[in-house]
C-alpha cells in the first residue's frame, strides 16, 4: 500500500498537471486519508516469545530443544515482581 501511494505521488510529480486547482485539490483531499490511516496503525502487540518465536522450541530442524528463555510456553515471561505502591 505504501509503495502504491509513494508511486502515485511520483508519477503525479512527472506528468503535467491541469490548471484546474478543483482536480489537484480533489486529489490532495482523497491521497490525505490514505497516507495518515498508514501512519496512525499502531504496532501489534504481541506476548510471543522473541528468541522462538512462539513455538517454545529452538533448532536447525534436526535437533530441537525447549527455548530457555520462555521454558517451551511460546509466550514472554512476564515479572512477578512488583513494589507496594503498584509501580
Amino acid at each position: 500500500m505504501r509503495t502504491l501511494v509513494l508511486s502515485c505521488v511520483l508519477l503525479a510529480g512527472c506528468v503535467s498537471r491541469p490548471d484546474d486547482a478543483a482536480i489537484t485539490a480533489d486529489l490532495a483531499g482523497e491521497t490525505a486519508p490514505l497516507v495518515l490511516a498508514m501512519r496512525q496503525q499502531p504496532a501489534p502487540a504481541s506476548d510471543k516469545c522473541e528468541n522462538c518465536d512462539g513455538t517454545g522450541k529452538i533448532g536447525d530442524g534436526r535437533i530441537v530443544m525447549t527455548c530457555p528463555v520462555c521454558k517451551g510456553t511460546g509466550k514472554k515471561l512476564k515479572s512477578v515482581l512488583t513494589c507496594k505502591d503498584g509501580k
